[in-house]
């Protein structure tokens, strides 16, 4: 067949080559109604349920799982070798293994229904699996998901698309849009990329492909259909494309990607990788996963500014506990060798749903209970999560970061909730954090009119402009017809962070942004005039960003900040930042 270049939107870097796997949809994992969790009396539940039948229930569903896994090992197997074979074995081992089944069937008898039962379990023995700091065990774990969600699907009527070719060719996933849950369960090594009609840059769903180094492409519209099914495929999310019936050279290009940018280049002659930067600013990196923050560290990076936490956890049907969370906390303290780590607490709501916060329906997710707001309501859920982040940091110091603050309250609240995790974690006997900076999120435009109220409470700000702008412009960032709107070049969303600056300053507080404004070099020179000190960006881009900022003049990126408050439109604001980000250039060259 002819050879077809469809063209959308990067998503997520990387190249792939697969057989495209049409999904349907759009996916949505936030649709599926929660498992049943019933109360018992005499024998049966309120709703006249006989454990006896939800007993049966269960086995059945157990052994046709495991009769599935059993043959697609088989077939994956001799047709893609062991190692793929292997992992739907370990999954079918899982759902015969008498560690889960005994324990399940006693939770039924205790009271549970079918669905409750194993979806707690297996929650609970993934997150004892998870909690073991060995790669072997973690493996187990999402193993042990896995086939949770595959009885709970069963038992609960609901039909969820095999994420995988049965062959074991690796697969383009590609479907008109799809949740962040269902990104963060996709096996890399079943799937070498996603490509969606829909979908935004700035939506969660990329951030989370982005953590997981899947390549995306978006908003590939109507030319994205099932009439491509099976097609073999190249994808480009660098460039955002996607190659039907690639040639010899698009599969050759694909698979020697052009590796990333090395530490330093393009930077002036005089500067060198470590030396201090102009004003003082700091390259540091947003991160969703260890292997991020391992990709941060080899990258340079000076710290971790934002751990999207929840990014972690998308998919569970059952919060996760305090083990498993110290445990990979640890990781990426470890992984970034004594650098400063900003993790920020769970921000699930919006177009981040969690399983295990299912709630009720809000008519606008964006405006409802999400961030903080969540947090509050549920403090067993905030106080588990600052107790873990507390004892994986012992011995050094912690930066925690809270999310969607509005108020003075909140971060008052919130810091009772730290004092309340530390207690906690001291009454446990556990070893926790000698020092802890305690900061806010900037990412309602509320907080940031009353960031000068909020400056004595916190000991750091982070803008987050993706949402920032979002708010102050009212521009949902996951719609693709408003990516015009939802820009960092707006004046309205500078002039909050100008004022967001000069409070911090009187102060002495200082201002990250990490929001994909900080990527943008013309915008981050706008951003260091206005006094914000920090920049994090993807891992990718810290080698970029950092020989971008080593060019700045201070002199230079103030006036053009300046002049860039006065601008009434964002066209005259781009111009204005591309103008004095090509000034600074030049001056530092012929200097």
């Amino acid at each position: 067949m002819a050879r077809t270049v469809l063209t959308g939107q990067s998503g997520s870097p990387g190249a792939g080559i697969g057989r495209l796997l049409w999904l349907g949809g759009p996916l949505n994992g936030a649709a599926h109604p929660a498992p049943r969790r019933l109360g018992r009396a005499a024998g049966h539940d309120a709703h006249g349920v006989d454990p006896a039948a939800e007993e049966r229930r269960l086995l059945e569903a157990l052994a046709v799982a495991a009769a599935e896994l059993e043959s697609l090992a088989r077939e994956t197997a001799e047709r893609a070798g062991p190692d793929i074979g292997g992992i739907f074995e370990a999954q079918a081992m899982f759902a015969r293994d008498p560690g889960i089944v005994e324990p399940a069937i006693a939770a039924i008898r205790e009271g549970a229904a079918a669905e409750e039962a194993i979806d707690r379990v297996a929650a609970e023995q993934a997150e004892a699996l998870a909690g073991v700091d060995d790669p072997y065990f973690r493996e187990r774990a999402a193993d042990l998901r896995d086939v949770g969600r595959r009885v709970l699907d069963r038992l609960m009527g609901r039909s969820q698309p095999d994420l995988h070719h049965r062959d074991g060719t690796p697969a383009i996933l590609a479907a008109p849009d799809v949740d962040p849950s269902q990104v963060a369960g996709i096996r890399p090594g079943l799937v070498a990329g996603l490509a969606l009609a829909a979908g935004a840059p700035n939506g969660h769903a990329a951030i989370v492909a982005r953590a997981l180094g899947i390549p995306l492409v978006l908003g590939l519209g109507a030319a994205l259909h099932v009439g491509l099914d099976r097609r073999s495929v190249v994808i480009d999310g660098g460039a955002g494309r996607l190659i039907v019936d690639p040639d010899p050279d698009d599969r050759k290009a694909a698979t020697n990607e052009r590796p990333a940018m090395a530490a330093g280049a393009g930077a002036p002659a005089s500067w060198s990788p470590g030396a201090p930067l102009p004003l003082g600013i700091r390259i540091e990196a947003n991160v969703g996963s260890v292997a991020e923050a391992e990709q941060a560290a080899e990258a340079g990076a000076d710290g971790i500014g934002l751990v999207r936490t929840e990014l972690m956890f998308l998919g569970r049907t059952i919060a996760p506990g305090v083990n498993e969370q110290r445990a990979l906390y640890r990781r990426i303290l470890d992984a970034m060798g004594g650098r400063p780590v900003v993790f920020r607490t769970l921000d699930v709501g919006g177009d981040k749903p969690a399983g295990f916060e299912p709630g009720d329906p809000e008519a606008n997710p964006a405006l409802g209970v999400r961030g903080i707001r969540l947090g509050l309501r549920r403090p067993e859920l905030l106080e588990t999560q600052l107790r873990a982040l507390l004892e994986a940091a012992a011995g050094r110091e912690l930066r925690v970061l809270i999310p969607m603050v509005s108020t003075f309250e909140e971060v008052r609240q919130a810091r009772t909730a730290l004092d309340r995790a530390a207690a906690a974690a001291r009454t446990a006997g556990a070893d926790i954090a000698t020092e802890v900076r305690f900061g806010v999120m900037i990412e309602v435009p509320a907080a940031a009119l009353v960031v000068d109220s909020l400056a004595p409470e916190v000991d750091f700000f982070s803008i987050g402009t993706n949402d920032l702008v979002q708010y102050t412009i009212a521009a949902d960032r996951t719609n693709a017809a408003l990516a015009d709107l939802a820009t960092p070049d707006q004046p309205a969303l500078l002039r909050l962070i100008g004022m967001v600056c000069r409070a911090a300053e009187q102060f002495g507080r200082p201002v990250g942004v990490c929001g994909e404004a900080a990527a943008d070099p013309e915008i981050a020179s706008l951003l260091a005039g206005l006094g914000v000190t920090e920049l994090s960006v993807a891992p990718r881009s810290v080698a970029r960003i950092r020989a971008a900022v080593a060019t700045f003049d201070p002199e230079t990126v103030r006036a053009a900040a300046a002049e860039a408050l006065a601008a009434p439109t964002a066209a005259r604001v781009r111009e204005i930042a591309r103008a004095g980000y090509a000034r600074t250039a030049a001056s530092v060259a012929e200097g």
